[in-house]
């Protein structure tokens, strides 16, 4: 969870300058920072990723690294809510950036109940604010893409990309958000006797010989990229994704690219 704020000089169409993007100094106390007055930012927003809530017992994760707290993560939305609600700055929209609940959800057969109930959590709170959502694999563990794009997971008009799920929206003037589909090629959410699927399963033997597609095991540096749970990007999305930057250069504006990876 993040608030995000973004001030007058970071969409300022001039050349950025070297410590526009540098990290954060540590030698620089951030609360006397937040409560500097001069720097008044003219947008801000919310952002939260992996959520990962089910309507079940906590669990270790598929690679045994760390519990998974289903339950308690209802808990940390109404948290991260609060935090948004009671900031110095009101914020404009939230990006939730995927994986909104788990895919034990999907073995469940919970899956509508969980995602109605994690959703309520940000309504309760913000009753009318613009939520943008992207996809994750947990996602499509749950739903097929026809009913996500059919449900309130979508957010971009999908007449000429479905069943890709992408979009751009501007936030503010000079600065615009283009969200990325990275799953529009990948074996999840879709049927198994469908060409796309068998595509899918085709690349990621070639590169994959284990006999569950999940393991990575033998996989060396970028070829651990080929497993079951992860995706890629196609080649119309991605000339979409050259145009719209093409575009934003010619009009001066800065660009946030978001994606679940």
């Amino acid at each position: 969870m993040a608030t995000i704020a973004i001030v007058e000089d970071e969409i300022s169409t001039s050349p950025p300058t070297p410590s526009m993007f540098a990290a954060p100094d540590p030698d620089i106390n951030q609360s006397s920072f937040d409560r500097n007055e001069t720097i008044a930012p003219i947008l801000s927003f919310g952002l939260i990723t992996d959520i990962h809530y089910a309507d079940h017992d906590d669990r270790w994760n598929y690679v045994k690294t760390h519990l998974r707290r289903y339950r308690n993560a209802a808990k940390l939305v109404n948290e991260a809510c609060n935090y948004w609600l009671n900031g110095k700055y009101p914020i404009s929209f939230i990006l939730q950036l995927g994986d909104i609940i788990d895919g034990i959800c999907s073995t469940n057969k919970t899956s509508i109940n969980d995602l109605n109930m994690i959703l309520e959590q940000f309504t309760k709170n913000f009753k009318s604010l613009p939520i943008y959502h992207i996809w994750g694999n947990h996602e499509l563990y749950n739903f097929t893409r026809e009913e996500l794009i059919n449900g309130p997971l979508c957010s971009f008009d999908t007449k000429d990309t479905s069943p890709a799920h992408y979009g751009t929206f501007e936030v503010c003037p000079n600065l615009r958000i283009i969200a990325l589909d990275t799953y529009e090629f990948s074996a999840l959410g879709i049927e198994h006797d469908s060409e796309a699927y068998i595509q899918a399963t085709e690349l990621l033997k070639k590169h994959n010989q284990n006999e569950q597609l999940n393991d990575p095991t033998g996989l060396r540096g970028h070829q651990r990229r080929f497993v079951q749970f992860n995706g890629g990007i196609k080649s119309k999305q991605m000339d979409w994704l050259k145009e719209q930057l093409t575009e934003a250069k010619n009009r001066n504006e800065k660009v946030i690219i978001i994606g679940n990876i």
